[in-house]
């Protein structure tokens, strides 16, 4: 018997609680009808918490809606068998969360596409939603950077793109149909030139006494408390959120300048941006949480600064913009790590693939799928993806590349796993130990039988160590005949045949599991328990080691 399923993926980005959870079949033309043998399983962790036979009839429509209960806040994974005769036919999985806020766990994507043939098109959406993307910025939506909603339906933005204001308002209402919540993008000191010419003393300077401009065509403006264009652009901001319908703002900056002279005559002054950014991000806040409950705000830290300035704001999640010198994955480490040092709060991760722009696209996925270990292994998410398919090689959206189905499916793998074991990944009990428990003199975890390192290093298996009392996750990212650097081409990794890992044990084992986004699944691992020269060691071997592998070791409580 021929596969009768074409697809299978949650209704929404995410569930909020007491969401009925809504999950999609897409069927074959050719299916008419299924009497018996459909299963659906949920699993949270290893158990099957639900478990039900459906039997689904098909008119015209091949889209299937099928409704299960509202579940507790965590992350699922979800398998659907298709069994004829007692023979498995096909096995589809998917994964889906269940949150009280998307600043919880927020998976930013973006669109960019406005157009007026954009004003009814949802496939981008649909692209999203199976990808588990729950925030959504609206990037270049705006008629201009200092004057954001236009008043006419149709318009052309100051890089000379067509924008139809229906299809940004029909946008906002179909992520919002599809559990996503919307950012607008709106940098905080950009303007045109016909505005800086009518408010000069509204500008910044730089120290000759010139105005600073960016790609010739915006003029900075002074973003201080006492220039009047701090308030003009909160009010911007305002009004985007009053009569569109955003969800909050995306605070875009340019990594530059980081000084400049105010251009005021009475009294030049030296503005300081790591200074002004964080009354500029909680003045927005304030005044925007009065028009709505939930609104959200994002800062760009571009090129990683001013994280130390700004973590601790009243914005909801700190966001790094990631340029050179931050050319390695153990750079993308040290910028999560060093974010989390200042706060508690969800980190994301820009940073563009090139490769996708002269590469191979197979070589340019094996980028982005050791790009997402490293980013999600270290408990941050990754702004990268959106639109149809659509995948960022650069700073400005609307030339995003699309990824072609085959790898789009394989890429999808990853956010399900991701989204599945989310309570590990983003688990901010797990303390990072891989500096100080392996290696060297630090015996508690080591590796053997591979090339090892806790560090990314050319050719070696990176090892993430975190854990508390009663968890340890390891993930081990492969970079056997690849490099340290992530914007580069790779290549196809090489299977890393067996390696041996022995843990130095306080507790008794509960359990030990092996998975990966090829698995899905928590898979048993055989183990043994001894006493070594430090106490009890726990000694595991494993097998054909791909891209990422991770492994979960549960201790009795």
């Amino acid at each position: 018997m021929k596969a009768i399923i074409v697809d299978f993926y949650p209704n929404k980005g995410q569930f909020m609680v007491n969401d009925p959870i809504e999950l999609n079949v897409e069927f074959t033309k050719e299916t008419t009808s299924i009497a018996n043998g459909l299963t659906i399983k949920i699993f949270h962790m290893d158990q099957v918490i639900l478990e039900i036979d459906q039997s689904i009839s098909l008119d015209n429509n091949k889209i299937k809606l099928i409704t299960l209960p509202s579940m507790v806040v965590g992350g699922y994974g979800v398998e659907l068998v298709i069994t004829a005769d007692e023979q498995i036919i096909q096995t589809c999985t998917t994964a889906f969360d269940v949150a009280k806020s998307h600043n919880e766990l927020p998976r930013y994507g973006f669109l960019s596409d406005f157009a007026k043939s954009d004003e009814m098109d949802i496939s981008d959406i649909q692209s999203m939603k199976k990808l588990h993307i729950n925030l959504v910025q609206f990037y270049d939506w705006m008629y201009r950077h200092e004057s954001l909603v236009s008043d006419e339906n149709n318009y052309v933005d100051l890089m000379g793109k067509r924008i139809s204001r229906t299809a940004v308002t029909n946008k906002i209402k179909m992520c919002h149909e599809n559990g996503m919540k919307t950012m607008a993008y709106g940098a905080i000191y950009a303007a045109s030139k016909d505005f800086y010419d009518k408010h000069p003393t509204w500008g910044l300077n730089d120290s000759s006494g010139r105005a600073i401009t960016f790609i010739d065509i915006f003029y900075i403006m002074n973003i201080s408390e006492s220039s009047p264009w701090h308030q003009h652009i909160i009010n911007e901001y305002k009004n985007t959120v009053e009569k569109l319908d955003f969800d909050g703002i995306h605070m875009d900056t340019y990594g530059f300048p980081k000084k400049g002279y105010s251009n005021d005559q009475k009294q030049e002054t030296l503005i300081k941006m790591e200074l002004a950014f964080p009354t500029l991000i909680n003045h927005t806040k304030e005044q925007l949480i009065e028009l709505k409950d939930d609104v959200t705000i994002i800062f760009n830290n571009v090129g990683n600064w001013p994280v130390y300035a700004t973590a601790n704001t009243k914005q909801d999640m700190v966001y790094v913009e990631v340029w050179e010198p931050y050319n390695t994955y153990e750079d993308i480490q040290r910028i999560i790590r060093e974010a989390r040092n200042y706060t508690e709060k969800p980190i994301i991760i820009s940073a563009y693939l090139k490769p996708f722009m002269y590469a191979k696209h197979e070589e340019a996925g094996y980028a982005l799928k050791l790009m997402t270990a490293c980013v999600v292994a270290n408990g941050a998410n990754h702004l990268i993806m959106g639109e149809n398919q659509g995948i960022l090689t650069q700073g400005y959206y609307v030339d995003y590349y699309r990824l072609e189905d085959e790898l789009f499916a394989e890429i999808r793998k990853y956010y399900d796993f991701m989204i599945r074991y989310s309570e590990l990944f983003y688990d901010q009990k797990l303390i990072d130990v891989s500096m100080t428990h392996a290696y060297g003199d630090n015996l508690e975890y080591v590796f053997s039988g591979s090339e090892c390192s806790p560090n990314a290093e050319y050719g070696k298996l990176w090892t993430i160590i975190r854990e508390d009392e009663n968890t340890k996750l390891i993930s081990l990212i492969n970079l056997k005949g690849n490099d340290q650097y992530w914007n580069i081409p790779k290549s196809k990794t090489e299977i890393i045949n067996e390696l041996t890992i022995e843990i130095q044990l306080e507790k008794d084992v509960n359990q030990v599991w092996v998975t990966s986004p090829k698995i899905q699944s928590l898979e048993s691992v055989p183990y043994q328990v001894s006493d070594g020269e430090r106490g009890r060691l726990l000694t595991l071997m494993l097998k054909n080691l791909d891209i990422w592998t991770v492994v979960v070791i549960k201790l009795c409580e």
